[in-house]
Parts: C-alpha cells; structure tokens; sequence
C-alpha cells in the first residue's frame, strides 16, 4: 500500500525545470516522479552519510581510527553494483 502523497510548496530555479521537462519527455516520466525520486534518494544519501559520521566519531572517541585510503575507496564505491564493506577501524 502506497503512502498518501502531500504536495510541498518546492521553488526550483528556472534552469533546473527545463532540466526535469527535458528528462520527462525523454524517459516518458512525469516530473512529479522524478523529481520525488530525486528527493528521496538525496535524503537517503545524506541520512546514510550523517549516520556513518556519527558512528566514525563514537569510534574516534573509543581511539579507533581508519586508514584514509580505505575510506576514500569504500566512499567512493557507494550506490555501484560493486559497493565495498565500511573499512574495519583499527586502533590509533
């Protein structure tokens, strides 16, 4: 069962409406489904970001610490069919 749909007052600038018309007519979508669905994945983009910050910050504070290449690659691979595993965190 689908969630009941509300309808925010969004302000898009002009350039970005040309944008999601010229995709609509391209993909055969309407701009309501694209632009929900680039809303959603953008919240859930920042919400798993802000969620794995907070956990590196509580393992910072135990003393552990991540090899910045490891987090660089790891970052680097999120949303691709060939996403890595979050790097184990080691002792500082």
């Amino acid at each position: 069962m689908s969630q009941p749909l509300k309808t925010p007052p969004v302000e898009l600038p002009e350039s970005l409406e040309v944008q999601i018309a010229s995709l609509a007519e391209k993909t055969g979508r309407s701009r309501s489904l694209i632009v929900n669905d680039a809303i959603d994945t953008y919240v859930k983009d920042q919400l798993r970001w802000l969620t794995e910050m907070d956990s590196a910050i509580a393992d910072a504070k135990e003393g552990q610490s991540y090899e910045g290449s490891e987090v660089l690659e790891w970052l680097g691979s999120w949303d691709s069919e060939t996403e890595k595993a979050r790097p184990k965190p080691s002792k500082a």
